[in-house]
């Protein structure tokens, strides 16, 4: 096993990624609005926290939130400490990015600890530029934070069996127990379940006092459940019955297929085809790589043994419940990035290298100005206001990353011109391309002109169809908007609004005289479908 050096060198590489990652996720967390149902319906029950004071419980939109408390827990913090105790997109996201940050930082330890210095860099580049990592970095959603407790606690669990002697034994044990809980805070059971069960199978596979460490990893998960019991036994004197219900569709019905509803169902096969899209754009150099680390192959370390079982053990996992999202998959990513490094560290010299090197390159030349390109002719799809012209400087960093590969002589020789083009387009995406493009999809316009159209009066929205379908409009009128049955249509004010998707039976407003009903809008953000408003005369 490779021991890292104690030079500067160690200190500057360290110091380069954590400048590397920061720039590329933590500044521009704000820029973009929420777009989708998926950020605001998170969001919203750390406003209804900090609105009610409820930080067992909360209900938000008129509902108990379908997740464990962490991520709201966080974004509430956040929200206090650095913006006066008010939720907006910034705060929201912090939580994912700093997990992210954490994420990639760790996995570079964990790598050097194994390998040399240069593939440790390499190994977490590739973790943070991979397109699922990067997007899952900057969402307000569970996913991020439950990865960075998870991979967190394998790294741990794998350092005290590898080494038990290791240093800050206790500091270590403690950790792997608060990683455990945390992730169980932030997605149930599962969170403890699947590291405790990577890490088991990796014992096994080694044959060392496998039944003492089975023995030891059962008693990590049994500590990990105590506090997270607290809560959810907080939640059950809280919320009685339904909660319970909740707690069992979304853990054993997920995963038993037994859900009240279909959730993100997929075919066993839309795993691997999610990753391919997911380690994008590493899926290409390691198609143009394979056959090197083929003819290379050896005896993997246990850096490789463990890369190789936790990335299996959570793949194939996952295969199992009919609810399948590329976001479940994240775990396995740092684990996949040890994997193509290796290919990385075998290829550095290779043609098949230098040819992934002027594609990239290419890429982010021709990026950039097919955006620019976009944004000038008449039909273009992305806009910068005047006052965001600093933007539109941003779309330089990768053309310049990019011709510097392609005109200089050895321009796309090594592992690192690659990275920087990479880099490059992706922190020019996040900057300035993103919010040019998702910003018109917010409803946050459209849930001001509803505030000025109401005056005062409630604002409503149906609460009989299912998952509640208007998280966007919610957040954006400050957890203000009031669930009612159609049945109840007659008890409103007149003035009062009703917010209606296409998903629900519009006949209790369309068939009186009572009501006026219009289009609001031909795309919902949170359903991607048309919504209707309906006004009491």
């Amino acid at each position: 096993m490779l021991k890292p050096s104690k030079g500067p060198s160690s200190a500057a590489l360290a110091v380069l990624l954590l400048i590397a990652v920061t720039t590329l996720w933590l500044p521009w967390l704000g820029d973009c609005l929420f777009y989708s149902k998926g950020e605001p319906r998170e969001a919203i029950v750390a406003m209804s926290m900090l609105q009610s004071g409820d930080w067992v419980l909360p209900v938000s939109a008129g509902e108990m939130p379908y997740k464990p408390p962490m991520l709201a827990w966080l974004i509430s913090i956040f929200a206090v400490v650095f913006n006066g105790g008010v939720v907006n997109e910034f705060v929201a996201r912090m939580p994912s990015a700093l997990a992210a940050i954490a994420l990639v930082m760790a996995t570079y330890f964990w790598a050097r600890r194994h390998r040399s210095e240069e593939f440790a860099l390499a190994a977490a580049m590739v973790l943070a530029t991979s397109f699922e990592v990067f997007r899952a970095a900057e969402a307000c959603r569970v996913d991020m934070v439950l990865t960075a407790c998870m991979v967190g606690a394998i790294f741990m669990l794998q350092r005290l069996i590898d080494d038990p002697n290791t240093p800050r034994r206790w500091w270590r044990r403690v950790a792997v127990v608060l990683l455990l809980s945390g992730a169980t805070l932030t997605k149930g059971p599962i969170g403890a379940f699947l590291p405790l069960l990577a890490v088991g199978i990796y014992v096994l596979i080694l044959r060392k006092d496998k039944w003492l460490t089975i023995g030891k990893l059962a008693l990590y998960g049994i500590a990990s459940l105590l506090l997270p019991a607290v809560w959810y036994y907080a939640a059950y004197l809280q919320g009685g019955q339904a909660f319970l219900d909740l707690v069992w569709e979304e853990n054993f019905g997920r995963l038993s297929g037994t859900m009240s509803y279909e959730s993100h169902v997929n075919p066993f096969y839309y795993n691997f085809l999610t990753i391919l899209s997911g380690m994008a754009p590493w899926t290409l150099l390691v198609i143009l790589t394979a056959h090197i680390g083929w003819q290379h192959r050896s005896r993997p370390g246990a850096g490789a043994a463990m890369a190789l079982t936790a990335a299996l053990t959570v793949i194939i996992f996952y295969c199992i419940p009919a609810s399948k999202r590329s976001v479940y998959l994240l775990p396995a990513y740092p684990f996949m990035a040890y994997g193509v490094a290796a290919l990385v560290d075998l290829a550095a010299k290779s043609k098949s290298m230098f040819a992934f090197n002027r594609l990239v390159a290419a890429l982010a030349v021709i990026a950039p100005v097919a955006v620019c390109v976009s944004a000038i002719v008449p039909f273009g799809k992305f806009s910068f206001t005047a006052d965001h012209w600093w933007r539109w400087c941003l779309l330089f960093v990768p053309v310049m990353c990019g011709l510097a590969a392609l005109i200089t002589r050895d321009g796309c020789k090594g592992a690192a011109p690659g990275f920087a083009c990479i880099w490059a387009i992706l922190l020019c995406y996040n900057a300035a391309v993103m919010p040019a493009a998702v910003n018109p999809l917010s409803t946050k316009p459209m849930a001001e002109d509803l505030r000025r159209e109401a005056a005062g009066h409630p604002i409503y929205t149906f609460g009989d169809i299912g998952p509640h379908p208007t998280y966007s409009i919610a957040y954006y009128l400050d957890n203000q908007m009031n669930i009612i049955q159609p049945a109840d249509l007659d008890t409103l004010s007149p003035g009062a609004l009703v917010i209606i998707t296409d998903a629900a039976d519009t006949t209790a407003v369309a068939d009186t005289a009572a009501f006026t009903l219009r289009q609001l809008t031909p795309r919902l953000a949170d359903t991607r479908r048309p919504a209707y408003l309906a006004t009491r005369k």
